[in-house]
């Protein structure tokens, strides 16, 4: 919301220490939608707050498609990421470069869907870069894209929401600290995410005019899970976005949800190893590394800022037979 100066200012280092230019895009009160304008099919039952939220994403994604922007990224006000976030997308571009080169696909598109020198490739919709956590396909033959031990990979203890992880039992893709980038199934919210132009046209579409409409990260959910109009989606696991819960008072946290009554002795980010909010001081203070959230549980317990080196990838394939057991709440 324009009036979250406090986000404003917090996202506004935060980018800049990491070498990131944003745009600030204003939420929407959902009370002043007016009801010819909530697409058919929105959920009965959710409220205002939820439909301004919704309608936030939709104002975003309707400026890619108006603008005929190639390619964007597009985060939640309290969204934070690894300082390494650079050289974990350079790396994750070699991975859609692979995962798009070996998966069929259904696109059967006349419209570009990036500016052909797109590090990401040509044939992708979304990028699922910030989620709580996604699925993978177990029941087909597969490529995935496996960064072995991944210092920046959250370890295995400290995954969370145990419906949405991806069973990584292959031999291929086991290991502590391993990051996948795989075709996403089930996945669940949207701390940040990039589209393309063809994937926003694609979802403006599902959502605005189809009678398809959903809550945002259900919406995302959806269309990856679906494919409606040959929509594509990569995501990698842990995921690279994560959400950032300030010290304090936690009636800050969300415009979108009443959390007042707590408070907050310690700063979080959710799934993120060196964060970059959690190590501002460190950072703006001259200190040379960061340092992990998880000390005797990380891979590495600090990170340098000058001489880290982000590990290579590689290719990996798995047969649907090479899947084991791996039990999950429904």
């Amino acid at each position: 919301m324009a009036d979250r100066t406090d986000k404003r200012d917090a996202l506004s280092i935060a980018a800049s220490v990491t070498g990131l230019k944003i745009e600030f895009l204003d939420g929407v009160n959902g009370a002043l939608v007016p009801e010819k304008a909530i697409p058919i099919g929105w959920p009965e039952g959710e409220d205002n707050h939820t439909l301004g939220c919704w309608r936030a994403h939709m104002n975003a994604i309707q400026k890619i498609v108006r603008e005929q922007i190639p390619s964007a990224l597009i985060m939640e006000d309290d969204a934070d990421w690894d300082v390494t976030l650079k050289a974990q997308m350079a790396e994750f571009a070699r991975a859609t470069l692979h995962i798009e080169s070996l998966s069929p696909t259904t696109s059967h598109q006349t419209l570009p869907a990036t500016t052909p020198d797109s590090p990401y490739g040509t044939d992708w919709d979304l990028l699922w870069l910030g989620h709580c956590g996604t699925r993978n396909r177990e029941d087909r033959d597969q490529p995935y894209y496996l960064i072995p031990s991944d210092p920046t990979a959250v370890p295995q203890s400290q995954w969370g929401y145990p419906r949405r992880q991806p069973n990584m039992t292959p031999a291929p893709l086991a290991g502590t600290y391993n990051r996948i980038v795989y075709e996403p199934v089930r996945g669940l919210c949207m701390f940040g995410y990039a589209l393309s132009l063809r994937g926003a046209r694609r979802l403006l579409y599902h959502q605005a005019i189809s009678g398809e409409a959903a809550v945002s990260d259900r919406a995302l959910q959806k269309i990856c899970n679906d494919r409606p109009l040959g929509f594509r989606c990569i995501a990698p696991y842990p995921t690279l976005i994560g959400t950032h819960r300030a010290a304090g008072t936690t009636a800050k946290d969300s415009d979108r949800e009443d959390r007042a009554g707590g408070f907050r002795e310690k700063a979080v980010t959710g799934q993120i190893v060196f964060s970059t909010r959690l190590n501002l001081e460190r950072i703006l203070g001259g200190e040379g590394s960061v340092l992990t959230q998880w000390p005797g549980e990380s891979m590495l317990e600090e990170w340098n800022l000058t001489s880290g080196v982000y590990p290579r990838g590689r290719g990996v394939w798995v047969a649907k037979e090479e899947y084991l057991p791996f039990e999950r709440p429904n």
